[in-house]
């Protein structure tokens, strides 16, 4: 935003705001002599309160009323959108080092279009953090629970427009495959394991289908359990369909993960594990081979990646 459009805004601003926010800003910095004589004023009380949020607007691109106040669809959108939304969300509350608090409104209600199952209970947002087995941060976070719903899709836009901080740590994400730290202990690798969505030969999917681009048919399930067979003396594990704990456990010793994209994919590479992915979206198969793991809307390219990684491990 350029600095005149910042200046506009501040002019919105009533004296109370002008006061509330130039003092937060500078309460959580280190406010010496030095740091204040950048906002002299020739004593105009008020010029003084929008040279200290005007600077703060400028360094940090967010607004003071909004920096870490987040909306959070605790039960609105799939299971991986929301551990990716957390992810994020923790790496920028991180960023803003300076700021003591920050606040999740938590939206627990299930929109009326989730599956049941793939509901989350939580009483605050430390419970989301230890659910996706994510490290607590340092920083306090303050909870805000909202007995409602409110889209996935609207939450995540609303982040994206408000905070800069946000959109870069999104990018890193997408473009290195960077997760905010995990609380897990990795062990001995003794296994590997797999999961895929389903779909019929009508197109219905099968248990708890993902979608058409990364479902997988019976015939080519028959495909993958022809390498299993081969591979004999390699344990393959399922992962569970819904049980998290239960998969970070089993990922924790897995050699790598077989899946089609969803959250277990983004599970096992926040816990660094291989990933061997199935999925026809392009910007997908560029995000995982760029990250140096291997993903392809090929199938059969698919299998072979496979029965590569099992030849050598076999060894």
């Amino acid at each position: 935003m350029d600095e005149r459009s910042i200046k506009k805004i501040i002019e919105d601003y009533t004296l109370r705001e002008l006061q509330q926010y130039s003092s937060l800003i500078l309460f959580n910095f280190d406010a010496t002599n030095t740091f204040i004589k950048q906002f002299k004023s020739d004593h105009d009380s008020h010029q003084f309160y929008k040279n200290v949020i005007f600077w703060y607007i400028n360094k940090f691109n967010v607004f003071p009323e909004s920096i870490l106040t987040f909306d959070f669809p605790l039960n609105d959108g799939g299971l991986g959108d929301r551990f990716v939304l957390t992810s994020n969300l923790l790496f920028t509350i991180n960023s803003f080092s300076h700021v003591l608090n920050s606040q999740i409104n938590l939206y627990v209600k299930l929109h009326q279009w989730q599956n049941p199952e793939l509901e989350i209970l939580a009483n605050n947002f430390y419970d989301v953090i230890d659910f996706f087995h994510f490290k607590r941060p340092k920083h306090k976070i303050l909870s805000h629970k909202i007995n409602n719903s409110k889209p996935f899709e609207e939450c995540e836009r609303s982040i994206f427009k408000k905070n800069k901080i946000f959109n870069d740590h999104h990018k890193k994400y997408w473009e290195s495959g960077t997760y905010w730290p995990m609380n897990v202990e990795l062990k001995p690798k003794t296994i590997i394991t797999f999961m895929f969505y389903l779909i019929d030969d009508d197109g219905t999917f099968i248990g708890h289908g993902g979608d058409e681009f990364k479902s997988i048919t019976l015939k080519m399930l028959n495909e993958f359990e022809k390498i299993k067979n081969k591979f004999s003396n390699l344990n393959f594990v399922k992962l569970e369909d819904l049980n998290f704990a239960k998969n970070v456990e089993l990922l924790s010793k897995s050699h790598f993960l077989i899946s089609s994209e969803g959250m277990w994919t983004h599970l096992s590479r926040a816990m660094k594990i291989d990933t061997i992915a199935y999925t026809t979206t392009t910007e997908f198969e560029i995000e995982f081979n760029k990250q140096g793991h291997f993903c392809s809307g090929n199938f059969y390219k698919f299998l072979e990646e496979i029965e590569t990684k099992c030849t050598s491990l076999a060894k």
